[in-house]
């Protein structure tokens, strides 16, 4: 059991708290699905509304094939190797983050469209990923 809640309860706990941000903004009821394209909060938030199954299954997929192996690895390490896993999750974001943030840009908009997408999308996933952590720290 308590591997089961391993895998479903940290992106459960990530993936309802951004929901409860995006169910509860303003705009949530004006959200329609050909606005995710347009590269601005609102567009990732009409994403995040209408592709929530597909992503919370990834999650889920995700959290037992790669987290929960890594997280029972880390466990044995040294600060050290802690720290530079650490830093390379920062380093992965970062670059799933840039490869989003390019796909969703709309270059007329300008370069600094780009900075400001990319820094939101490391956001979002380092949040999650902190998140996520937490609550396989407080298992243990």
């Amino acid at each position: 059991m308590k591997k089961l809640l391993r895998v479903i309860l940290p992106p459960f706990i990530g993936f309802f708290i951004f929901f409860t941000g995006v169910r509860y903004s303003s705009v949530y009821f004006t959200l329609k699905i050909d606005e995710m394209g347009l590269g601005n909060l609102k567009s990732f938030m009409s994403f995040y509304r209408y592709t929530l199954p597909l992503l919370f299954v990834v999650a889920v997929l995700t959290q037992l094939l790669v987290v929960v192996p890594v997280w029972r690895s880390l466990v044995k390490k040294t600060v050290a190797d802690r720290i530079n896993l650490t830093v390379d999750l920062c380093f992965v974001c970062l670059i799933f983050a840039l490869g989003i943030g390019y796909a969703i840009w709309d270059p007329a908009r300008g370069i600094h469209n780009l900075i400001k997408l990319v820094g939101f999308m490391s956001a979002v996933q380092l949040v999650y990923w902190l998140i996520n952590f937490i609550v396989l720290y407080l298992f243990e």
